[in-house]
């Protein structure tokens, strides 16, 4: 039953999901931008980033019948700079600030050296989203210790970032499995199973993680209980 399952699943039908989710969150990421506290601001600017990306994928690969592999390390290195940005905001640590520009810098550097190394190939760069899920994790992380350390947030659920954390440690874990997982399915599975697990599975993945954006720029903190700081 499983077999036929995957044998007749058709990735392509929830292919679009995480690409009408971004769309969806990039004009209500436009229209609250000025309102916005200077965290979710970088989330925004995130949202309008990852659509752009997203309607350039699907191009390649739908229209142009062309890999588009080669813009992940262009987005990976994107995205880990905007959230980096959010979360510094967000937790006003001043070691955060001292050590972070020194994570970006190394891991652009190295996109820039894994993108040069494999100019002629088609591959998908296991390396870069190993390291890319780990240091979202961590941002995560750092704002949960900040949330139990100092206890100032009273409803959870009201705090943008809480969602936002969620929905990357979520996101980041399930990526990383099957990151991970990429070159044994590829060894011991049908072609079928690979694309469900790596294409269907990572784009509800993706999905998930923008609806969490979605919520995160549509709430209405309270300056005083949330960590995500207000404009001055």
């Amino acid at each position: 039953m499983f077999d036929y399952f995957i044998a007749n699943f058709s990735w392509q039908s929830i292919a679009w999901l995480p690409i009408g989710m971004v769309l969806l969150t990039c004009p209500l990421a436009v229209r609250r931008y000025r309102r916005l506290s200077p965290g979710l601001r970088y989330l925004a600017l995130l949202v309008c980033f990852d659509a752009l990306m997203e309607i350039t994928c699907s191009v390649f690969f739908n229209i142009l019948q062309s890999s588009n592999l080669f813009l992940f390390p262009l987005i990976t290195v994107g995205e880990l700079l905007l959230l980096a940005l959010a979360y510094r905001q967000v937790l006003q640590s001043a070691t955060f600030n001292r050590v972070v520009p020194w994570v970006l810098g190394l891991f652009g550097a190295y996109a820039v050296f894994e993108t040069i190394l494999e100019l002629h190939t088609i591959r998908y760069a296991v390396s870069l989203g190993i390291i890319s899920d780990l240091a979202l994790i961590g941002l995560a992380g750092l704002y949960f210790r900040k949330l139990l350390n100092e206890l100032q947030v009273e409803r959870l659920q009201a705090d943008p970032f809480f969602w936002v954390s969620v929905a990357l440690i979520g996101h980041s874990l399930g990526d990383l499995l099957i990151t991970l997982s990429t070159n044994y399915l590829a060894a011991h599975y049908s072609l079928q199973l690979q694309r469900f697990l790596i294409l269907g599975v990572r784009n509800i993945f993706n999905f998930l993680l923008y609806a969490s954006y979605f919520l995160a720029l549509a709430m209405r903190p309270l300056p005083a209980k949330s960590l995500s700081v207000q404009p001055g």
